[in-house]
C-alpha cells in the first residue's frame, strides 16, 4: 500500500474529538499532516491534541467553537485566518441528530444549523485560505440517508413536523446539493469539493442527544447494523489524500470510491435555492 505523506500540508477538520472525526484527525496527523482541531468542548480537544502529539504529529492548532451558532463560525474562521497558513484540506465533519426539536439562539434548527449552515459558512470564509494551498480540497461528510430526504425549503425549521430523520437527511442531502453548487462555482481553481459517505459507523452521533429508552433503542438498533467507528475514518482519508482524485470535484464518494447519486441529489434548481436560502441566513456569500 501506497504510504500517503502530509507533511508541510495544513488540514481543519471540524468534529475530531469522536467517532469518524477522531479517527480521520489521527490518520491525517499519522501521515504528517499539521491539524486544526475545531471542537466545542475544550477538554475533548485537548485530549485528541494530546493523543496526536503522544503519537509522533505535529502538536495541533484548537479552535473551540460551538458550530451550532453562526457567530461562533465566524469566529472559528477568524481565528484560522488569522494564523495566516494555506488550507491545503477542510473537512467539514461536524455532525448532529435531535431526538427532540431544538431551535438554536440564532433561530436556527440545530441539526441543520451545525450540519449545514456551519460548514456552508465556514467553507465560504475560508476560501481566501484555500486558494493560496496549490490543489486544496473541500470534502463535505454526508450520509446515504440524503435518499429519504424530504427537503422543504420554506420550513428548514421542521416547524410542521418533526422527526430525528428529518432534519438529519435534509441536512445530509443539503450538504450534497452544497457540494455540487460549490463545484460549479469554484470551476477554473484548482480547489476541488467532493461530499464522502463514511459508511453506517457506529458512534455516539445523536446517541448522546436521545435521553432514555430512545437512547437504547437507537445505540442498539444502530450497532447491530453498522461498522466500528474504527473503520470510520477510511473514507474521508482516502477522499482527503488518494492521487487519482486530483483535480476530481463535485462527486459522491462512498466506500472509498465515486459512487452514483439518486437522482434527488442531482436536482439543480433546488440546490441553487437551497445556496441563496443558505446566503441569506448566513449572511455569507461566495465571492465574486
Amino acid at each position: 500500500m501506497t504510504t500517503v505523506d502530509l507533511k508541510g500540508k495544513n488540514v481543519l477538520i471540524t468534529g475530531p474529538t469522536s467517532g469518524i472525526g477522531r479517527g480521520t484527525a489521527l490518520a491525517l496527523a499519522n501521515a504528517g499532516a499539521k491539524l486544526v482541531l475545531v471542537a466545542r468542548n475544550p477538554d475533548k480537544c485537548e485530549q485528541v491534541a494530546r493523543e496526536i502529539v503522544d503519537a509522533g504529529g505535529e502538536t495541533p492548532i484548537s479552535i473551540i467553537a460551538d458550530l451550532s451558532l453562526l457567530s461562533k463560525v465566524e469566529r472559528a474562521a477568524d481565528e484560522f485566518l488569522a494564523t495566516g497558513l494555506p488550507l491545503h484540506i477542510l473537512m467539514n465533519n461536524a455532525g448532529l441528530i435531535n431526538q427532540r426539536r431544538t431551535i438554536t439562539s440564532e433561530g436556527l434548527e440545530q441539526t441543520m444549523a451545525v450540519n449545514h449552515f456551519a460548514p456552508f459558512a465556514l467553507t465560504l470564509r475560508l476560501l481566501p485560505s484555500l486558494k493560496r494551498a496549490p490543489s486544496a480540497r473541500i470534502l463535505n461528510i454526508t450520509s446515504n440517508s440524503y435518499a429519504i430526504a424530504r427537503l422543504n425549503l420554506d420550513d428548514l425549521t421542521f416547524k410542521r413536523f418533526y422527526w430525528p430523520m428529518g432534519p438529519y437527511s435534509a441536512s445530509k442531502l443539503s450538504n450534497i446539493y452544497f457540494t455540487r453548487e460549490l463545484a460549479r462555482r469554484l470551476e477554473g481553481s484548482d480547489i476541488t469539493v467532493n461530499a464522502v459517505h463514511p459508511g453506517l459507523i457506529f458512534t455516539n452521533l445523536g446517541i448522546g442527544n436521545n435521553p432514555g429508552l430512545a437512547q437504547k433503542v437507537l445505540g442498539s438498533i444502530w450497532s447491530k447494523f453498522s461498522l466500528h467507528e474504527s473503520e470510520g475514518h477510511r473514507s474521508p482519508f482516502y477522499a482527503a489524500t488518494a492521487p487519482e482524485l486530483e483535480g476530481v470535484t463535485g462527486k459522491y464518494i462512498a466506500d472509498c470510491q465515486l459512487a452514483e447519486l439518486k437522482p434527488i441529489a442531482l436536482r439543480e434548481t433546488p440546490a441553487r435555492r437551497l445556496w441563496e436560502v443558505s446566503e441569506t441566513t448566513t449572511g455569507v456569500r461566495f465571492p465574486t
